[in-house]
């Protein structure tokens, strides 16, 4: 459960505090029960917190078919949960829940980050590169930055979704792998390397 492990620290690091607009009571304690089961990364048992995720996404579900996803934090709540699928599916909602979000709320800094997160995750997820570099990973040498495509955005679009630029990512290694008690990886993978070593990524 190393790359989940260290999807959830970079959450932990990165998202800006959700703001208190109006929002679905429930919507909202979903999302504080996945927070909340993230508190302490190195802790988690992921036998426990997988079916966990699993109803929180069966419940955020049942409340979008019911209507009940009508605000900016609700969407950003709905996809925050979603983020922390399992499957391609799973992230994609995130993803466009979280473009909802921020074309409800442009202001709010939280829903630009899970937007670009979200997308970073579906390419990784797909053993693409990644645009913005918000995802981290591991293997058995240590932590290490997944890979950027080089010229897909520049730090300026990082900035402006509230992501930290690719020399600060690289700086948060330290940060991740401290929290983790692993080093470093001195020599990481790239994108060519992990294809042949992870054959079963999720495709279209």
């Amino acid at each position: 459960m190393r790359i989940l492990l260290h999807l959830t620290v970079v959450s932990l690091l990165l998202v800006v505090a959700a703001p208190s607009h109006a929002q679905n009571p429930e919507l909202t304690a979903l999302y504080q029960a996945d927070q909340a089961a993230r508190a302490k990364p190195a802790e988690i048992d992921w036998d426990v917190l997988l079916p966990e995720d699993r109803k929180r996404r069966d419940r955020v579900i049942e409340l979008m078919r019911a209507g009940a996803v009508r605000t900016a934090a609700d969407h950003y709540h709905a996809a925050m949960v979603f983020q922390h699928g399992e499957r391609l599916d799973d992230i994609r909602l995130a993803h466009a829940m979280s473009t909802i979000a921020m074309s409800l709320a442009p202001e709010e800094k939280a829903y630009r980050w899970l937007t670009a997160a979200s997308w970073d995750r579906i390419m990784s997820t797909q053993l693409q590169p990644q645009w913005y570099g918000t995802q981290f990973q591991s293997d058995d040498e240590g932590v290490f930055l997944y890979p950027v495509a080089e010229g897909a955005v520049s730090d300026e679009d990082r900035r402006a979704m509230q992501v930290p630029t690719l020399a600060e990512a690289h700086t948060q290694l330290q940060d991740i792998a401290r929290m983790q008690g692993q080093a470093v990886d001195p020599d990481p993978p790239t994108i060519d390397e992990l294809r042949k070593t992870r054959p079963g990524a999720q495709q279209e």
